[in-house]
């Protein structure tokens, strides 16, 4: 499992939050992003779906707890290009990227 800071996020980053509905309408990241629940991720679902069979995607959540799992479950899939986003939206705060609040 791989891990990336938030500071290293870019615009052009694939990332995925996998917060709950309630966490996500309160606050996400402004770089462009997809939301898919951990409840309701199925890892060859979402590749196919979003078509990143060869692109890194960097995982999100509050702290890092649930990105670690959605990484588990992608790697246990057999996908390798997943990073888990040390920290998630707390660490992605205090680093200063900019974040959308509702």
């Amino acid at each position: 499992m791989r891990f990336i800071k938030p500071k290293d996020l870019t615009q052009n980053s694939v990332i995925l939050d996998v917060r709950d509905e309630d966490e996500y309408q309160k606050e996400s990241l402004a770089f462009p992003h997809i939301f898919q629940p951990l409840k309701t991720l199925e890892p060859e679902i979402f590749i196919k779906d979003h078509h990143l069979q060869g692109e890194t995607i960097n995982i999100i959540c509050s702290s890092g707890g649930r990105s670690s799992q959605a990484a588990q479950m992608f790697e246990k899939e057999g996908y390798k290009n997943v990073a888990v986003v040390i920290g998630g939206i707390i660490e992605a705060d205090y680093e200063g990227l900019p974040i959308v609040r509702n």
